[in-house]
């Protein structure tokens, strides 16, 4: 190509030392490669190039336009790797390429790729986020705490690159000793990932999957269902005492429970709003129920003296029971608290409280199994039909509510527990 290497090393290094005074000059080069200096001293690389307009009218004169591509700054990349990158740029064109539509593409890849790079944190917590209001508070915070805990050499990978050999670093070390967390941390990590691949921030197959990859390198074992410990039902009046001798809306607030059957957070989160103390229910809206349906709680004699003594205003939004800063009663304080009335964790649970109602019901009351179910919310009937029957056995659970407040009333003989044991 004529006219090339105008300029020289010297050259370019005198333009720079004297730049113009009043608007920018560009110095050829040859080959569409120019110096362009401005009046600030600024000095760069330019590729210049033209191109035909299309289409073009017949018998119209061809239109040309002219494009420039940036090349470096003059005081970082030299004459000779200027002249190098307009020979690529030149081969592009001789390709059919436009290189400056090229740079473009490959600037808005790298911002897109810049864009999809998210830790697997990150994608953890907006995972969580967008199920939040499908999920129970309890649910919800399981997802958030096993994540937290038991997936910290994650947390600060690119998720794009989360590999097989990283999620087994975090689930080997819990698969034999505590396998049920494992299993869970297994399938709550496959979910973040497979959320991940979906919106673009990974590819491939997910290496959280257990079929036909995880189980080829993990001991299979049984899923064992661990049932999280409750008191027999003949020896709750016994618990009944030594948890009315705790004070402190922790100790009320379980009570309520034992009273009602409810779940820990369907408890924790009640409100003056929800309670009739005149007809004598609570009524607990679906969004705080595990099932999403309105479930009606026929309150027991107990149940109705334990709320006239709560303290507080009672206004509508004030929920029933607060910790002393004002705050929901989480579960964990829920669960201290058996412990400081003796209960260790293999002797009772929370949940368990409501496995106590439910054997008293079917064993010593006698009601029938659907009876029975309802008296803790659970229901195997289709979603239509619960939304029709909000109040499900309604007036069949309120005597049974009365005499299961009766029964935790019942003075109990420390005797009489220790020879129960003993044939048992």
């Amino acid at each position: 190509m004529p006219n090339l290497n105008r300029l020289t090393v010297a050259r370019v290094k005198a333009l720079i030392a004297h730049p113009p005074l009043k608007k920018a000059v560009y110095h050829h080069d040859g080959g569409g490669v120019y110096l362009q200096i401005t009046p600030t001293g600024a000095a760069s690389w330019l590729y210049r190039y033209s191109y035909l307009v299309l289409p073009t009218p017949p018998g119209a004169k061809k239109k040309k336009k002219e494009h420039s591509v940036g090349l470096g700054s003059a005081r970082v990349v030299t004459l000779a790797e200027a002249r190098a990158k307009a020979v690529e740029h030149r081969k592009l064109r001789a390709g059919g390429i436009d290189p400056k539509a090229q740079k473009v593409g490959a600037r808005a890849r790298t911002q897109r790729e810049a864009e999809h790079r998210i830790t697997f944190a990150d994608a953890a917590e907006r995972y969580i986020g967008l199920r939040e209001s499908e999920w129970s508070k309890s649910n919800h915070d399981a997802w958030e705490s096993s994540i937290r805990l038991h997936a910290k050499p994650l947390h600060s990978m690119i998720v794009r690159d989360v590999e097989t050999s990283d999620v087994l670093k975090v689930i080997e070390p819990l698969w034999h000793e505590k396998h049920a967390t494992g299993v869970a941390l297994r399938q709550r990590i496959e979910a973040i990932l497979d959320w991940a691949r979906i919106h673009g921030f990974r590819s491939g197959e997910n290496p959280a999957r257990f079929e036909d990859h995880l189980e080829q390198v993990l001991t299979k074992q049984k899923e064992r269902t661990s049932h999280r410990a409750s008191i027999d039902w003949r020896e709750m009046p016994e618990f009944a005492a030594k948890l009315r001798a705790a004070e402190g809306s922790v100790a009320r607030l379980v009570e309520w429970l034992m009273l009602t059957g409810a779940r820990s957070n369907e408890g924790s989160g009640a409100t003056w709003q929800e309670i009739d103390l005149q007809a004598k229910v609570w009524r607990v809206p679906a969004e705080r129920m595990k099932a999403k349906i309105e479930h009606w709680v026929p309150l027991s004699d107990a149940a109705i003296r334990l709320l006239e003594a709560l303290p507080g205003e009672r206004d509508p939004d004030d929920r029933l029971f607060d910790s002393a800063k004002g705050k929901e009663i989480s579960n964990t304080v829920q669960r201290d608290l058996l412990r400081e009335i003796g209960y260790p964790k293999e002797a009772a649970s929370i949940h368990g409280l409501r496995s106590s109602l439910r054997t008293w019901a079917s064993e010593c009351a006698k009601a029938t199994e659907r009876v029975s179910e309802s008296l803790i919310a659970h229901d195997s009937r289709s979603d239509v039909q619960k939304a029709y029957e909000r109040t499900r056995f309604f007036e069949e659970r309120a005597p049974l509510m009365q005499k299961w407040a009766d029964h935790l009333a019942k003075p109990y003989d420390a005797m009489t527990k220790v020879v129960r044991m003993r044939a048992a």
